[in-house]
């Protein structure tokens, strides 16, 4: 009798809360995120953050956004932060697309370092809510929108991506339309379902590429090349125009330069990397191809700061010895060997529903396979949970899986546990693998279950048979 008033007792809480959620949940959504923008200037959470409680870091990742574009109207490569006037009071080195500087830093310069800073947050947060209401649209029920936004909007991860100023929103957003977009492929609207992963490659593209590993999987299946073709024709198109024009390339280092070390990763690590090189650029770093050629300098480099959430760096603190990074790229190899299997699978509902899925795997291989990984890039672990909510109504080959993945995006939801050990010994290594615990091992598990997952649908489904691909006239036109 115990247990079964337990029960009840349990069942009619989760249904207040339900309740709850589902009537008051803008408001405590609208009020939690105005309390945020508030400990914005007040620091009323910075005892969750090392970097807001010890050190000075407002605002760093920004600072280097709209001077790209001021770089570049006064003669200057837009990855030469530190030329010219300051602008802002410090800043990390900008890295995005330099398109990006063109056609959105450029508005955010005519205001003072502070202000733009400020307009630039106000402009993330309405970023945010669009990504949002991207996944949102996908579900009728009430608790779930609710639950949606007040994850996107007030998450830990979204707050420290507010406060250091990082463009990461915009990739946020990329990757909710991919998502979605593969989603409405497989169970709704083929037609829109294509649009959105055009312009979600497209976004992604022009802000932080993480998606190229979603390349080749996205190519070789058949419903989704057209508009990954398109996507990347325009890339290619514009990025070609960021590299020949002399006014959005003032420093560059040319062709022959350029072409004789594209391809000599020694030489990248070793000359390009902004960690080794102890922030001093050289001329190759202020070419626009740094861009790109950036991925490769810092491909081996493992930066061991308490702030880094990266797999590897968990794995050498935890040990205490530092392992090959080749082990840490076996994600990435076991990603791209399924990208070339997958469109053998002749089903296509079971094929689409496993690309959707293998996306989600490829965007969590950055957290365990890039060895710099800063908490507010956790942030990108917000479409992942917002696509696994939607898909809790449909009938997916890992439904079964479906509550315990929610149940470890919303881990990475909450705070680190840096809050708990912040008045102890933060170079010690039991310490440091604690405040990484809630980031990386959430991440791992959904890794390493999806991936299992993968495994039997190939195992049970795959077919002898090479995917057809069309000619290339009808890759462009119907």
């Amino acid at each position: 009798m115990s247990i079964m008033f337990i029960l009840s007792k349990k069942t009619l809480f989760l249904k207040t809360m339900r309740q709850i959620i589902i009537k008051f949940g803008p408001f405590i959504t609208i009020g939690v995120l105005l309390f945020m923008l508030g400990a914005l200037h007040f620091g009323w959470l910075n005892m969750f953050f090392f970097g807001a409680e010890k050190a000075q870091v407002q605002g760093i990742d920004y600072f280097a956004v709209p001077k790209s574009f001021i770089n570049l109207t006064e003669g200057r490569s837009a990855f030469d932060t530190w030329g010219g006037t300051p602008y802002g009071p410090y800043a990390t080195w900008y890295l995005a697309h330099p398109a990006f500087s063109v056609f959105v830093a450029g508005w955010f310069s005519f205001f003072s370092p502070w202000i733009s800073y400020w307009v630039f947050t106000l402009f993330s947060v309405i970023i945010m809510f669009l990504a949002t209401w991207t996944i949102s649209r996908q579900t009728d029920d009430r608790f779930t929108k609710n639950i949606l936004y007040f994850t996107f909007l007030c998450a830990f991860p979204t707050f420290w991506m507010l406060y250091v100023g990082n463009m990461h929103a915009p990739l946020i957003l990329a990757l909710s339309l991919i998502f979605v977009g593969v989603y409405e492929l497989t169970y709704s609207d083929p037609e829109a379902g294509s649009k959105k992963l055009f312009w979600g490659l497209l976004l992604s593209f022009f802000t932080k590429p993480i998606v190229l590993l979603m390349l080749p999987v996205l190519l070789l299946v058949k419903e989704t090349r057209r508009a990954t073709l398109k996507g990347l024709l325009i890339y290619a198109l514009v990025s070609l125009l960021f590299i020949v024009v002399p006014f959005l390339n003032p420093q560059s280092i040319g062709w022959n330069k350029m072409l004789d070390v594209m391809f000599d990763f020694d030489f990248i690590k070793s000359n390009m990397n902004i960690f080794k090189n102890n922030f001093v650029l050289n001329e190759y770093m202020k070419d626009n191809s740094i861009h790109w050629l950036n991925l490769i300098a810092q491909s081996d480099h493992k930066l061991m700061h308490i702030d880094v959430f990266s797999l590897p760096v968990f794995i050498d603190t935890l040990l205490g010895h530092e392992v090959r990074s080749t082990l840490f790229k076996l994600p990435l190899y076991f990603c791209l060997l399924v990208s070339f299997l997958l469109p053998f699978v002749e089903d296509q509902k079971l094929r689409l529903e496993s690309l959707l899925l293998l996306l989600i795997t490829i965007s969590l291989t950055f957290f365990l396979s890039y060895n710099t990984v800063w908490e507010y890039q956790y942030a990108s672990i917000l479409p992942v949970l917002g696509v696994f909510l939607v898909l809790k109504k449909r009938n997916v080959f890992y439904s079964k899986m479906l509550n315990l993945f929610v149940l470890m995006c919303l881990i990475v939801c909450l705070p680190s546990l840096y809050f708990l050990v912040r008045a102890g010994d933060l170079n010690n290594a039991a310490l440091l693998s604690l405040i990484r615990l809630t980031r990386v091992l959430p991440v791992l598990i959904i890794f390493l279950i999806s991936a299992y997952q993968l495994v039997l649908v190939l195992r049970k489904n795959i077919r002898s048979v090479k995917p057809s691909f069309p000619k290339v006239e009808k890759l462009f036109f119907d």
